[in-house]
């Protein structure tokens, strides 16, 4: 990475999410995270999603590349359903310049 912008992104959203809580009842065998669109999104750009639980065996680095019919839509990423858990979700953007942005984080429970 070369800079980090001081600039913060948008909060990433879970499908499903409740007031910060994602309860999995045996229905979808993995959680949706979607990272909306944002100001400059550019084909080519990298989106990088952590996923972090705090346990190595369970926390996810996931990422993107914009295509040119991606731009200006959500990204998203499948994560396969954890044990009940508690997560911070974030992700950073890497543009074509070398900048890169990232975002605010989300807690997020996981319960069965």
């Amino acid at each position: 990475m070369s800079e980090v912008s001081a600039e913060l992104l948008a909060v990433p959203s879970v499908d499903g999410s409740v007031k910060g809580t994602v309860t999995v009842n045996g229905g979808s065998p993995r959680l949706v995270v979607r990272v909306e669109p944002y100001a400059g999104m550019s084909e080519g750009d990298e989106v990088q999603l952590r996923w972090d639980t705090g346990i190595m065996r369970t926390s996810r680095i996931e990422s993107r590349v914009i295509g040119a019919a991606a731009v200006g839509t959500s990204t998203l990423f499948a994560i396969p359903q954890s044990p009940p858990c508690a997560a911070r979700v974030s992700y950073l953007i890497g543009h074509a310049s070398g900048e890169w942005s990232v975002s605010r984080p989300l807690a997020v429970m996981v319960r069965a």
